[in-house]
């Protein structure tokens, strides 16, 4: 691992780059709205949503004899736990010996003014240090728009690039910004139903619904106008867009008593009690429970953030994936999938039948 450094409105910060071959591009990875470089780096820290939410359920758990009979809830509540042995995208890219360069960009959650004018100065910085590698932009959430911008903008800087790859971009806009005082009352009400975890699983959507970003962001824009008007694909660039239609972010967990723990047996104590995992009804999934307001809150529609048809542009291939919107950042079917769009073959890190066939 090494570091560039750059100078940025007076202030001096750092691209992390990985080794790899210099026989193969280098992968520039931009995070989204709210992010920093953790992102795509090591996102079972942040953005911390790498919930397991469809693994099987433990089984039965034998408590005791009782002299009372076991009926309803024993505890409640808690999420899926965490998958923590997933792979970043610089994890991947770096098995499969790509150079990866990463930085945090300035106003994760505001205007995306601030953050083109830095990737120019990023972009320059790496061309200088590696003259002679091609670049791939490879852009999670609001980075694809970043990426639109500067390519616009800096045709000049565009030479070295070879492919652009948006993952779950709102290229045409979300709706998520015009319904965030709705959104902001559902989640109270299911916090008064099931209490403060409510927050920490769904505290982050409320704040991007808040954020200038997804307000810049919003459905008919005059940011989004002005980025479409006289935007054209640059022949030398391949451009790959992804989507995603599962709103499911966790399962909540709780522990009930079986049917058996309330029939008394020829024992003294006559009761055994024994414990089992189950979905709090009308509440779990988190976010299924989120009423369909819009597209980005649909399930087989949208991926909790951004709707499928509005992360497509005219000039890209598309790909569709049952993930949502934080998955993107580690899911390896769409791993698998970016990587043949880069030209490998990944069947030895995902097995035959994983779904990750389309670019193949």
């Amino acid at each position: 691992m090494a570091t560039i450094s750059y100078d940025f409105e007076g202030q001096r910060k750092e691209v992390e780059i990985t080794e790899g071959s210099e026989r193969k591009p280098i992968i520039v990875l931009l995070h989204g709205t709210g992010g920093t470089k953790s992102d795509m780096v090591s996102p079972e820290f942040a953005p911390d949503n790498n919930y397991d939410h469809s693994s099987i359920f433990p089984g039965d758990v034998s408590i005791g004899w009782r002299y009372y009979p076991g009926v309803g809830v024993w505890s409640c509540c808690e999420p899926d736990p965490k998958i923590m042995d997933l792979l970043s995208w610089q994890d991947i890219l770096s098995k499969y010996k790509f150079r990866t360069a990463v930085y945090s960009q300035v106003d994760p959650v505001g205007f995306l003014a601030r953050p083109v004018a830095e990737l120019v100065v990023v972009m320059a910085t790496l061309q200088k240090n590696f003259p002679k590698s091609k670049f791939v932009l490879l852009a999670h959430s609001r980075g694809g728009l970043l990426t639109r911008q500067f390519l616009k903008d800096n045709p000049e800087l565009a030479r070295t690039i070879t492919k652009v790859i948006t993952l779950h971009s709102p290229h045409i806009g979300s709706s998520l910004a015009s319904i965030a005082s709705t959104i902001r009352e559902v989640v109270e009400t299911l916090q008064n139903a099931i209490g403060d975890i409510v927050l920490v699983l769904l505290g982050w959507l409320l704040d991007m619904a808040d954020s200038d970003a997804y307000r810049e962001m919003a459905v008919g824009s005059a940011y989004l106008t002005e980025l479409a008007k006289g935007e054209t694909a640059y022949p030398w660039i391949k451009y790959f867009t992804f989507g995603g239609t599962s709103v499911r972010l966790t399962r909540i967990r709780s522990w009930v008593y079986t049917a058996e723990s309330a029939i008394p047996q020829w024992h003294l104590p006559p009761f055994f009690h024994e414990r089992a995992v189950s979905e709090v009804p009308g509440i779990s999934p988190i976010a299924d429970s989120l009423p369909d307001l819009i597209d980005e809150l649909t399930e087989g529609l949208g991926d909790l953030l951004t709707a499928d048809a509005r992360t497509r542009l005219p000039f890209a291939t598309h790909q569709i994936n049952h993930i949502n919107h934080a998955e993107a950042l580690w899911h390896p079917v769409i791993q698998a999938q970016v990587l043949r769009i880069l030209g490998e073959d990944p069947s030895d890190v995902f097995p035959p039948g994983d779904d990750s066939s389309f670019w193949g």
